[in-house]
């Protein structure tokens, strides 16, 4: 049976997009979403507050620096509203303006801990490492994750049992089967690994015509024993294409898009690799 494409993707006219298709790999995100559902808007006012402590950039204020952090933030969020609020305790009730549903947080200004806890008292305890500038997440059943980021470089690790994540220009590189187009300079954005595959995406920017870039990587591709399927469309003028390729059995797969753009062709590849 092939494992070609059975209808081609369109891509969009103004350019590839940066994300790549989900691989095995994204099951580590996914495995966050699901056991910190409804509490994931929380997690990032909860990652965004306690960070703001890390930096300093909230002092002393109600002798709770990331108490009054994390109200700010639940302020400035549109998706958030205060319930109710108790300065003395610490504590933030909290409603989800899209779904309705109300969870408090207690912060524990000496412990550097946030406690999230829901309407059905299922709690997700969230706790501050200033050093290395990470925040660990462990839900009531003690599975644990955590998140890195480095401010100045912008890049965020998600790490957890079931593998790693990368988001940003320290992500990792592709695997020596993924081409990498000749003179270009790829940044690696996101890359994705655990005990079953590994997926990721680079983009670079290139004068070349999307038609040389997409005709590369399909004789590139081709060449290594892909199977290729490529489309491309003009929209005002605009010339976007795509080249998607995979090895018998899915086990390899690389998804090329390119666009013009008014600085050059943008192209995009993301690939996942069976292991």
């Amino acid at each position: 049976m092939s494992t070609a494409p059975t209808a081609s993707p369109q891509p969009p006219a103004g350019g590839p997009p940066a994300a790549p298709k989900s691989g095995g790999g994204a099951k580590v995100f996914l495995w966050i979403l699901g056991i910190f559902a409804g509490f994931f808007v929380l997690i990032i006012v909860a990652f965004a507050a306690l960070g703001f402590y890390a930096a300093h950039k909230i002092k002393q204020a109600a002798g709770n620096p990331v108490y009054a952090a994390a109200k700010f933030m639940v302020a400035a969020n549109p998706d958030l509203e205060t319930v109710t609020s108790d300065d003395s305790s610490g504590t933030i009730t909290v409603r989800d303006r899209k779904t309705g549903k109300v969870s408090t947080m207690k912060v524990d200004p000496d412990k550097k801990v946030m406690v999230v806890t829901d309407e059905n008292g299922k709690s997700v305890t969230m706790k501050l490492d200033t050093a290395h500038n990470k925040l660990v997440m462990t839900d009531e059943h003690g599975k644990t994750a955590s998140i890195t980021a480095d401010a100045q470089s912008g890049n965020v690790e998600i790490k957890s049992q079931d593998g790693t994540m990368k988001l940003g220009a320290g992500a990792d590189k592709a695997p020596d089967w993924v081409p990498v187009y000749p003179g270009a300079a790829p940044q690696n954005t996101f890359s994705a690994s655990d005990d079953k595959s590994i997926t990721g995406s680079y983009v670079f920017t290139t004068k070349d015509p999307v038609d040389k870039v997409l005709g590369y990587y399909g004789d590139t591709l081709k060449a290594g024993g892909f199977k290729i399927s490529n489309t491309t469309t003009n929209s005002n003028g605009k010339v976007a294409g795509l080249v998607s390729g995979s090895t018998d059995g899915d086990k390899q797969t690389v998804i090329v898009t390119a666009g013009e753009d008014t600085d050059g062709t943008k192209v995009s590849v993301s690939y996942n690799s069976k292991k």
